[in-house]
């Protein structure tokens, strides 16, 4: 195979000419692998009729009153988790971590222009520069006011009796009134601090007798798993809102109203996190 403007041909380019030319044999047609009803299936993607794909269970009792009691303890612990976020790493704190990094990463590459061993000093600027760098990553992961409404959209559209909803992003968008980019942002950083969590699904084309994917990938199935997901104090808070607002519906089973603490204290929520488990299912493990 000849080279191309002086530059040699990529292997994905080999790939597609072998490709086109078994398909030429085969008289069949190469049809795209991207664009409109292309999506080329991602990794770990199931069939829409897998139960894999498929992780929603009802929410509480799957009545409509448990129900916003679930949607309402959920989005007042991610708005009190946003102002916790803001409040520990705020943006003025943020910028004077990336200045000492700054600083300390031109120390470091003068030591080392200066062919100084990677020991003493250097080791202890590289140490730091690895805290500040995770600090850094750790305001990436702040939740923001977006990320309030895209989850307010997306428990808007629960059904409380299956909790099942799979959503495309341009609809999450569109609910939500923001751009696509920033709903993938946003289910993103709530993933990452357990608020949501999805399952990627996909589906037969029509490209049968094509030389093109059987499958594409469509919108994902969205579900809740808080208690695997979350961080401890955040669940915590979580099922501290959750039973208080339980209680007030005459919801909660009595083995839960004895022994609910009235404070989050980690002590007291062993137990409540048992008693709370069967009773009053919540998200965990169901899907909208």
């Amino acid at each position: 195979m000849s080279a191309v403007n002086g530059t040699a041909p990529t292997a994905q380019a080999v790939r597609n000419l072998i490709r086109g030319t078994s398909a030429q044999f085969s008289e069949k047609s190469r049809g795209p692998d991207h664009g409109e009803g292309h999506r080329v299936p991602r990794r770990l993607s199931y069939d829409v009729d897998d139960l894999r794909a498929q992780p929603w269970k009802k929410v509480g009792d799957g009545s409509h009153a448990q129900g916003v009691i679930h949607r309402e303890a959920l989005v007042q612990s991610a708005k009190e988790q946003r102002r916790q976020d803001w409040k520990e790493l705020p943006n003025r704190r943020l910028r004077e971590i990336r200045e000492q990094r700054d600083t300390l990463a031109a120390e470091l590459a003068a030591l080392v222009a200066q062919g100084q061993a990677p020991i003493g000093r250097p080791a202890t600027l590289r140490h730091e520069i690895e805290r500040l760098d995770a600090t850094i990553a750790q305001a990436d992961g702040r939740l923001r006011r977006v990320d309030i409404t895209v989850l307010e959209a997306l428990l808007e559209k629960i059904d409380f009796a299956t909790g099942a909803l799979f959503p495309s992003y341009e609809t999450i968008a569109d609910w939500a009134v923001c751009s696509r980019n920033a709903a993938i942002d946003a289910v993103k950083r709530l993933k990452g601090r357990g608020f949501v969590d999805w399952v990627r699904r996909s589906i037969r084309t029509n490209n049968d007798g094509e030389f093109a994917p059987q499958r594409e990938q469509t919108s994902n199935a969205y579900y809740f798993d808080h208690r695997r997901s979350m961080a401890p104090r955040t669940w915590q808070r979580y099922m501290q809102i959750l039973v208080a607002k339980l209680r007030r519906l005459g919801a909660v089973p009595a083995a839960v109203a004895r022994g609910a603490p009235a404070a989050p204290r980690e002590v007291q929520y062993a137990p409540l996190r048992a008693a709370l488990a069967s009773a009053a299912s919540s998200f965990d493990n169901a899907s909208t």
